[in-house]
Protein backbone atom coordinates (compact mmCIF):
# COMPACT_ATOMS: atom_id res chain seq x y z
CA UNK A 1 0.00 0.00 0.00
CA UNK A 2 2.61 2.27 0.65
CA UNK A 3 4.47 1.84 -2.64
CA UNK A 4 1.49 2.80 -4.43
CA UNK A 5 1.03 5.83 -2.13
CA UNK A 6 4.57 7.14 -3.48
CA UNK A 7 3.68 6.31 -6.65
CA UNK A 8 0.76 7.88 -6.41
CA UNK A 9 2.18 11.33 -5.13
CA UNK A 10 4.98 10.79 -7.73
CA UNK A 11 2.31 11.44 -10.14
CA UNK A 12 0.79 14.34 -8.34
CA UNK A 13 4.22 15.86 -8.19
CA UNK A 14 5.26 15.67 -11.75
CA UNK A 15 1.24 17.13 -13.06
CA UNK A 16 1.70 19.82 -10.42
CA UNK A 17 5.64 20.78 -11.43
CA UNK A 18 4.43 20.60 -15.49
CA UNK A 19 1.13 23.30 -14.46
CA UNK A 20 3.81 25.35 -12.98
CA UNK A 21 6.09 24.97 -15.29
CA UNK A 22 3.62 26.25 -17.96
CA UNK A 23 2.24 28.66 -15.78
CA UNK A 24 6.01 30.78 -16.42
CA UNK A 25 5.79 29.59 -19.71
CA UNK A 26 2.87 31.49 -20.61
CA UNK A 27 3.70 34.30 -18.34
CA UNK A 28 7.05 35.30 -21.05
CA UNK A 29 5.88 33.62 -24.44
CA UNK A 30 3.56 36.15 -25.64
CA UNK A 31 5.61 39.30 -24.30
CA UNK A 32 8.73 37.67 -26.45
CA UNK A 33 6.60 38.16 -29.65
CA UNK A 34 6.73 41.55 -28.66
CA UNK A 35 10.32 41.41 -29.17
CA UNK A 36 10.37 39.43 -32.06
CA UNK A 37 11.66 36.11 -29.86
CA UNK A 38 10.56 32.85 -29.50
CA UNK A 39 10.22 31.14 -25.78
CA UNK A 40 13.12 28.99 -27.06
CA UNK A 41 15.05 31.75 -28.80
CA UNK A 42 15.40 33.97 -25.89
CA UNK A 43 15.43 30.60 -23.14
CA UNK A 44 19.07 30.43 -25.50
CA UNK A 45 20.42 33.51 -25.36
CA UNK A 46 20.23 33.55 -21.85
CA UNK A 47 21.92 30.43 -21.33
CA UNK A 48 24.52 31.88 -23.54
CA UNK A 49 24.63 35.46 -21.80
CA UNK A 50 25.01 33.76 -18.41
CA UNK A 51 27.53 31.46 -19.41
CA UNK A 52 29.51 33.23 -22.21
CA UNK A 53 30.55 31.09 -24.98
CA UNK A 54 29.21 27.91 -24.29
CA UNK A 55 28.75 24.75 -26.66
CA UNK A 56 25.91 23.79 -28.76
CA UNK A 57 25.71 20.71 -27.03
CA UNK A 58 25.95 22.21 -23.41
CA UNK A 59 22.95 24.32 -24.32
CA UNK A 60 20.72 21.82 -25.53
CA UNK A 61 21.46 19.72 -21.89
CA UNK A 62 20.76 23.01 -20.14
CA UNK A 63 17.35 23.44 -22.09
CA UNK A 64 16.86 20.09 -22.35
CA UNK A 65 16.34 19.78 -25.97
CA UNK A 66 17.74 17.70 -28.65
CA UNK A 67 21.06 18.78 -30.96
CA UNK A 68 18.97 19.24 -34.25
CA UNK A 69 16.61 21.56 -31.77
CA UNK A 70 19.29 23.45 -30.82
CA UNK A 71 20.89 23.56 -34.37
CA UNK A 72 17.49 25.08 -35.53
CA UNK A 73 17.29 28.01 -32.72
CA UNK A 74 20.95 28.94 -33.14
CA UNK A 75 20.97 28.94 -37.18
CA UNK A 76 17.91 31.77 -36.66
CA UNK A 77 19.57 33.40 -33.85
CA UNK A 78 22.32 33.95 -36.13
CA UNK A 79 20.51 34.93 -38.90
CA UNK A 80 19.30 37.71 -36.66
CA UNK A 81 22.65 38.90 -35.75
CA UNK A 82 22.05 37.95 -32.16
CA UNK A 83 24.80 35.15 -32.03
CA UNK A 84 27.37 34.18 -34.11
CA UNK A 85 29.12 30.20 -34.00
CA UNK A 86 32.66 30.24 -32.82
CA UNK A 87 35.63 27.67 -32.96
CA UNK A 88 36.67 26.45 -29.66
CA UNK A 89 40.30 27.20 -29.20
CA UNK A 90 41.10 24.15 -26.76
CA UNK A 91 38.65 21.71 -29.58
CA UNK A 92 38.06 22.92 -33.03
CA UNK A 93 36.05 19.86 -33.08
CA UNK A 94 33.45 22.08 -31.18
CA UNK A 95 31.62 25.04 -31.81
CA UNK A 96 30.23 27.01 -29.52
CA UNK A 97 27.58 29.90 -29.64
CA UNK A 98 28.37 33.27 -28.09
CA UNK A 99 26.47 36.62 -28.06
CA UNK A 100 27.10 39.90 -30.78
CA UNK A 101 26.55 43.18 -29.32
CA UNK A 102 23.34 43.49 -31.12
CA UNK A 103 22.57 39.63 -28.79
CA UNK A 104 23.82 41.55 -25.59
CA UNK A 105 22.05 44.57 -26.64
CA UNK A 106 18.27 42.23 -26.98
CA UNK A 107 19.11 40.35 -24.17
CA UNK A 108 19.38 43.73 -21.76
CA UNK A 109 16.49 45.39 -23.32
CA UNK A 110 14.38 42.38 -22.60
CA UNK A 111 15.59 40.96 -19.31
CA UNK A 112 14.38 43.71 -17.00
CA UNK A 113 10.48 42.42 -17.91
CA UNK A 114 10.82 39.43 -18.13
CA UNK A 115 12.27 38.98 -14.55
CA UNK A 116 9.22 40.84 -13.35
CA UNK A 117 6.70 38.43 -15.35
CA UNK A 118 8.49 35.30 -13.60
CA UNK A 119 8.60 37.07 -9.95
CA UNK A 120 4.69 38.20 -10.93
CA UNK A 121 4.22 34.28 -10.73
CA UNK A 122 6.35 33.32 -7.64
CA UNK A 123 5.07 36.37 -5.64
CA UNK A 124 2.51 34.34 -3.82
CA UNK A 125 4.70 32.34 -2.18
CA UNK A 126 7.27 34.07 0.74
CA UNK A 127 10.93 34.78 0.31
CA UNK A 128 11.04 31.86 2.75
CA UNK A 129 9.04 29.68 0.81
CA UNK A 130 10.65 30.58 -2.28
CA UNK A 131 13.93 29.35 -0.95
CA UNK A 132 12.59 26.12 0.43
CA UNK A 133 11.00 25.18 -3.28
CA UNK A 134 14.19 26.12 -4.64
CA UNK A 135 15.98 23.18 -2.54
CA UNK A 136 13.28 21.22 -2.85
CA UNK A 137 13.85 21.06 -6.38
CA UNK A 138 17.50 21.05 -6.20
CA UNK A 139 17.02 17.93 -4.69
CA UNK A 140 14.87 17.00 -7.46
CA UNK A 141 17.10 16.84 -10.12
CA UNK A 142 19.83 15.44 -8.08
Amino acid sequence: MAGNNKKSNAMVIASKVAKVNDLFRKANSKELLKFDLTAPQFDSLLVIHTNGPIPLKRISEELMVTGANITCIIDNLEKMNYVKRVNSREDRRVVLAELTSKGKDKVTKVLPDYLNRLAGVSNKLTQAENKQLISILDKLLG
